[in-house]
This record gives C-alpha cells, sequence and structure tokens, in this order.
C-alpha cells in the first residue's frame, strides 16, 4: 500500500496537473512561452505553451547557481580562463589569469547578470563548460525538468540549450529552497572586494524588475538573447504561499516592459484567484464499512489518517475515491491500514492518503464459539 502511494505521489510531482485556465485569456500576455505555479505543491494555475522547448537566454543562471552552490566551495578561488574572459557581452571583462573567489562570482552572475562570471563558476567546478552543463542537464531531471537540456552555463544562445517554461518554474521553485540562493537573489546591491582574494573590486545591482515594484517579490532572473527574446523567471511569496512565474519570449528590446506586465498579470491571478483550502481533515470518518471474516465482529469503520491541503480556486471540481475493499480477514488491530482514499481536483490525481480501522477484532477460535453456542442456549432455557 504505501509504496504504491509513493509512487503515486512522485507521479504528481512532476507536473501532471490539468492548469486552470480561467481568469486570463492567452492573448493578454505577450509572452511566447508562459506559466505560474505554486512551489510547494507544484501546480501549475495558468499556463500557455507551458511544455514548449524553447531558448531561456539568462535564466539558465539559476541552474549554474544551483549546481554551484551545491558541489562547490564559496571559499576557493578560481583562475579566468582565456575562454572566459573572450566572453561576450553582458560581461564583466575580466583578463586571462585573474583570481576571484567563487561566493562573489555568484553575486555578480545572478545580479548583473554578466556571462564571464558563469564560464569561470563551470570551469573551476566542473572542470570544463561541458562537463559542468552535463551536470547542470543530470540535476534538471533530478528535479523532475524532463525538457531542458544545458549546452553553456550563461544562457547564451547554443545548439541543443533549451528548456520549457514548465521545467523553469520547477526549477525555480527547487532553487528557493536553498537558503544562500534565496538570500543572492534577494539582494539589491552587493559589492566585491579585492580584500576577499579578488584581483579587483566590483559592485553589482540587482536588475529584477519585480523586485521592489511587485508585493512579496523574493527572487528571481531576468535573460534576453535575439533567440529567446525577453526572459524572466521569479518568485513571490505572500502570507506563506510561494508563487513562481516563467515568461518566455515575452517581446523583444525595446519592449522589456512586456515580461513585467506578463509575469504581474500572471502572479495576481495566482494569489487573488486561489487559496490553500483543506480538502479532507485529519481523523474524518468514512461512511462505508469494511466486512470482517472469521473475525470476533461483523465489520469496522474506518478513518482518514492524515488531513490534505491544496492550493484550489472557487471554479475547481474536487472529489474523493475510496478505495475500501469488502471485507478483510481478522484478525484486525485498530489502525491497521486497510484502504485508501485519492482526491482529485478537476479529474486530476492530486494526492492520495491511506484509511485505517477505528476497532481492532480478534480472529475467531474454537471457545469463541462453543461461548457463542452457550449464549444461545442459556437465552432459550432462561425464564421470562
Amino acid at each position: 500500500m504505501k509504496r504504491w502511494i509513493g509512487w503515486f505521489l512522485c507521479v504528481c510531482l512532476i507536473g501532471l496537473w490539468t492548469p486552470a485556465v480561467q481568469g486570463l485569456a492567452a492573448s493578454e500576455l505577450n509572452a511566447l512561452s508562459a506559466v505560474v505555479m505554486e512551489a510547494s505543491t507544484g501546480r501549475i494555475l495558468y499556463e500557455k505553451n507551458a511544455y514548449e522547448e524553447r531558448a531561456i537566454a539568462s535564466t539558465t543562471k539559476i541552474m549554474t547557481l544551483i549546481v554551484a552552490l551545491e558541489e562547490g566551495n564559496e571559499e576557493e578561488i578560481a583562475i579566468v580562463s582565456e575562454l572566459a574572459a573572450s566572453q561576450p557581452k553582458v560581461k564583466m571583462g575580466m583578463t586571462a589569469g585573474e583570481q576571484y573567489r567563487l561566493k562573489d562570482l555568484y553575486y555578480l552572475m545572478m545580479l548583473e547578470s554578466w556571462n564571464d562570471t558563469a564560464v569561470v563558476i563551470a570551469e573551476h567546478i566542473g572542470g570544463s563548460v561541458e562537463a559542468y552543463c552535463e551536470r547542470m542537464t543530470e540535476k534538471a531531471r533530478e528535479i523532475g525538468a524532463l525538457h531542458t537540456q544545458f549546452k553553456t552555463p550563461n544562457g547564451l544562445d547554443a545548439e541543443g540549450h533549451y528548456s520549457t517554461a514548465a521545467d523553469m518554474a520547477r526549477i525555480l521553485a527547487y532553487a528557493m529552497q536553498n537558503e544562500e540562493f534565496c538570500e543572492i537573489v534577494n539582494t539589491e546591491s552587493y559589492t566585491m572586494s579585492t580584500a576577499d582574494g579578488n584581483s579587483r573590486s566590483a559592485t553589482a545591482h540587482n536588475h529584477n524588475p519585480l523586485l521592489g515594484t511587485f508585493e512579496g517579490t523574493n527572487g528571481g532572473k531576468t535573460g534576453y538573447t535575439d533567440e529567446a527574446g525577453l526572459c524572466l523567471a521569479a518568485a513571490a511569496e505572500r502570507d506563506g504561499v510561494q508563487l513562481i512565474v516563467v515568461v518566455l519570449g515575452s517581446g523583444w528590446p525595446p519592449h522589456s516592459n512586456y515580461r513585467v506586465e506578463d509575469a504581474k498579470k500572471l502572479l495576481t491571478l495566482g494569489f487573488t484567484e486561489y487559496g490553500f483550502k483543506t480538502l479532507i481533515e485529519e481523523g474524518a470518518p468514512v461512511a462505508e464499512t469494511i466486512n470482517v471474516t472469521g473475525g470476533t465482529v461483523d465489520y469496522v469503520t474506518t478513518h482518514v489518517t492524515e488531513g490534505f491541503s491544496y492550493y484550489v480556486s472557487e471554479e475547481d471540481d474536487i472529489r474523493l475515491s475510496y478505495d475500501i475493499p469488502y471485507s478483510i480477514p481478522a484478525p484486525v488491530e485498530a489502525g491497521d491500514i486497510v484502504g485508501a482514499v485519492s482526491i482529485y481536483v478537476n479529474d486530476t490525481p492530486v494526492g492520495v492518503l491511506e484509511l485505517a480501522a477505528d476497532q481492532s477484532c480478534e480472529r475467531r477460535t474454537q471457545s469463541y464459539y462453543w461461548d457463542r453456542l452457550w449464549k444461545s442456549f442459556t437465552f432459550f432455557i432462561t425464564p421470562i
């Protein structure tokens, strides 16, 4: 039972929900691909071509940083290679042979989106850009982003370098669970000092256009290339709810405001039309009983072992489907798992809970039958 339930939930976690497209028409968005997702459940609330593989520009650097934080040592000093120094704009303008502390490069990469910093990070931790990008792709698979492949650590257009809006939402949702990642992407400005072993000093400023302009924004990354167009992956939290928004190909210069407008529309929809609701209470009784064969009682009742909440709107159709056997053999202990209840939102499975027996029931023994026979006998001979 538990193994089946674990498999069920794994399927849910890779995003098989049917998005609720309401309150916003696709034509109202400039983005070619877009998605807004509730982070803790992974539920996609709205999507537009969210599973279409596209160039993703510097939103790539979200994954570059994740791998670096998990596998690198931020206090190590990295040396700039000829390849890193030769990266095109936007870049810091490093010179081959210069040295920089990894932690400082993380901030410069995410705030200013300098392409050379990403290559220095990739080469130092991965040994080469190619090896590091392979690790980035592997990490995407581990997260559940199955339609993503990285060929550059900075997001410059390259053959075979792509993702989807849905995958990037999953990647950012994963990244936002890392405290250091959150600290970096939520920093307004950062100064790198030579006192930390760097060849020179530099100051970086955060270019996430939602920071300070949309309530609750707590991270994200912009991006632009000729192929990808204007892109934005961002996170915002209100009242304990974390939403992730991704817009890809949201116009081309000079329309940099398009991606901001798109992101705000999607986040507003997510916060105003949805909310967490308890779909089933912990301990909720189940009306249907289960017959017990060979037991000292004829049946047992059951209850739900835990509660379940989900991020839903008033328009969502919620259905519970009970998997209860007609009968079970004795003995039964109170608390034994004897069934399950599956939870559906708009006919899409979102969770499954176990059902436990309320009562214990012993197996019938020979003495049980003699006791029943004696009770029947005394019933008939007892004077009224």
